[in-house]
């Protein structure tokens, strides 16, 4: 209890306190007495300040801390069997606060019926029980909240032992908790122990308490507070279970945004443990593109009165992968901290936000297969008008002729009946290329693979090409190294060569032959098939797969815009990678990618 001061503040204590003939005491910060006079220590033996409830007196305790924020305090007490008048007064020296306590001893007579009511008053309706036991544990001294708290009279309570009163339970853990005080090891005791009220309920108890030491140094008993926490018990387990058992993540934030508050079920949804969140900011795990609409949130909802928001959008979980989360934010006061907070409930959404993503994809795909049947329209009027047209004027000629009779006209009507076969073979092409578009699409087309010979089936392809061209231009073959069979479906490799070495003529009139190139490397066959005509617009590059869809610099170079739709998808269906590269009026490259010791 006693500190050992500096020489200065000794002889500024011991001249304040000189002459003064009541009890008088400095006290520290740290509750210490620094110095005090002669009528203290005959008042208060040293033995029994150190030992007794003096300074553990909680209005005294409370008083002082009035003092060290520089108020002056004065009110009546019972200390150790006597009525004092105490005023306690802060004193400043050497840059430190002290509390200047003085003792107005009161004798019964002065303590008159009025101080003795207000006294009275003030015990009887504070919430917390003071009590008082003797050296047996029995009660000597109970307030009125003592019958508040646990429904038994003052009468039926005073004079039998505390522990009739304990949980049967927590007998035996409230002897453990109190066996340091008794021993006198500790100054005091607090802990929390479970009483029954007289109508046989659990009542959760704080109890502080202190002992009673006499004159000389005997246990007179203990002495201190019992304070009811059933209520603030009973909300900590309803807090917990629901905590850990509904689903909604609750979480409070300062308005910077950074967690205070995060429950358990964070875990569950985002990896998380709430301790890895307190302290950061809920802003550093959005989704970059929804961070916009997130810091708006405390601006739009600044007073405390405002209703709750709801914005969705995506949270960074701890693999590092994005969950859809919908979240209602309310501004609120909190008096605790004497500032404003947000509190937030949040809920997963990604089942909705897939299934909302899946209806957005099938309107997407319904507004493609609208545009694809416009432009299917389009073009089959177009392209079966042509044809159709010119077979009606061929037969027509070829009738002319006939009727004619002469055999002057024989190359004449040749001719005519080249371009019947020539409309037929274009009109045949275009309803088998729609036939297995369709085929495509439903996944109704099958695989053959087996182990092939590229370069036979490349020269197959390439001849049959090189007999249709009219220019008498050829395709030119190169194989670098030797190319070893693969495994992939023949028909659909050649239905690939035709296509890609057809486009690379009709793309080229007038320029120089197209290029196959073949090679191997690594497992993997590469071919290229390279043109020089009029290229493909890079504004329209990555449209080129799309069905009948057709380059605006094609004019009229006849073509359905369905041949290379059909060659990407039988180049998947072979396990195959197929991409291109190209520049306007320079020429395109197609690349075809096999792995080749594949088996299937």
């Amino acid at each position: 209890m006693f500190s050992k001061p500096s020489t200065a503040k000794i002889d500024f204590f011991s001249q304040l306190l000189q002459h003064i003939d009541h009890p008088v005491c400095v006290i520290n910060s740290s509750y210490k007495i620094e110095k005090c006079n002669l009528a203290f220590d005959q008042t208060f033996p040293p033995t029994s300040i150190l030992n007794s409830s003096l300074f553990s007196n909680k209005l005294l305790h409370e008083s002082l801390s009035q003092v060290w924020e520089g108020q002056t305090v004065q009110y009546i007490s019972e200390l150790e069997n006597q009525i004092f008048e105490l005023k306690l007064s802060p004193l400043h020296n050497a840059g430190e606060t002290f509390g200047l306590i003085q003792f107005f001893p009161k004798s019964t007579q002065t303590f008159d019926s009025e101080q003795a009511l207000q006294y009275k008053y003030i015990v009887d309706h504070i919430h917390e029980v003071l009590f008082q036991t003797d050296a047996l544990g029995n009660w000597v001294f109970l307030n009125q909240a003592w019958s508040d708290i646990f429904e038994y009279t003052l009468e039926e309570s005073l004079g039998r032992p505390f522990y009739e009163f304990l949980h049967p339970e927590d007998v035996r853990k409230n002897e453990l908790l109190f066996a340091p005080l008794i021993n006198q090891q500790k100054s005091y005791c607090k802990h929390i122990i479970r009483y029954i009220s007289k109508s046989h309920k659990i009542k959760w108890i704080e109890v502080f308490a202190t002992l009673v030491i006499g004159r000389n140094g005997e246990v007179l008993g203990t002495s201190g507070t019992l304070r009811d926490i059933t209520n603030e018990k009973e909300n900590a387990r309803i807090n917990t279970i629901l905590s850990h058992n509904v689903q909604d993540i609750v979480c409070i934030h300062d308005l910077e945004g950074k967690y205070l508050y995060v429950s358990p079920s964070i875990s569950l949804l985002t990896g998380y443990c709430p301790e890895e969140l307190l302290g950061q900011s809920h802003y550093d795990f959005f989704h970059p593109d929804d961070k916009v609409k997130i810091v708006s949130i405390p601006n739009s909802s600044a007073d405390s009165e405002s209703e709750a928001r709801y914005i969705s959008y995506r949270f960074r979980k701890k693999n590092n992968e994005y969950v859809w989360i919908e979240t209602s934010v309310k501004i609120f006061f909190d008096d605790y901290d004497i500032c404003d907070r947000m509190i937030t409930s949040s809920r997963s959404i990604q089942e909705h936000k897939l299934v909302e993503e899946s209806m957005m994809k099938s309107l997407q795909r319904e507004k493609e297969l609208n545009q694809l049947k416009s432009r299917f329209v389009n073009m089959t009027s177009h392209e079966f008008r042509t044809p159709l047209a010119t077979i009606r004027s061929s037969a027509e000629i070829i009738e002319a002729y006939i009727k004619l009779e002469k055999s002057t006209y024989n190359e004449k009507i040749t001719k005519q009946l080249d371009n019947i076969q020539s409309e037929i073979h274009r009109i045949s092409s275009l309803i088998s290329e729609t036939l297995l578009i369709g085929k495509i699409e439903s996944q109704q087309l099958t695989v053959h693979r087996e182990e092939v010979n590229v370069i036979e089936l490349i020269n197959f392809a390439i001849n049959r090409q090189n007999q249709q061209q009219k220019d008498q231009r050829i395709t030119e073959l190169e194989v670098v190294g030797e190319v070893p069979k693969i495994w992939l479906d023949p028909q659909h490799f050649i239905h690939i060569l035709d296509n890609l070495i057809s486009n690379a003529f009709k793309y080229s009139l007038g320029k120089r032959n197209p290029i196959i190139s073949v090679s191997s490397e690594k497992n993997q066959l590469e071919i290229q098939i390279k043109d020089f005509g009029i290229g493909i617009p890079l504004t329209e590059q990555g449209k080129m797969y799309s069905s009948f869809f057709r380059a605006k610099n094609v004019g009229i170079i006849e073509g359905t815009g369905l041949g290379l739709v059909i060659v990407k998808n039988l180049v998947q269906l072979n396990n195959g990678h197929i991409y291109f590269v190209s520049s306007e009026n320079q020429g395109t490259t197609f690349f075809l990618d096999f792995t080749i010791d594949q088996i299937y």
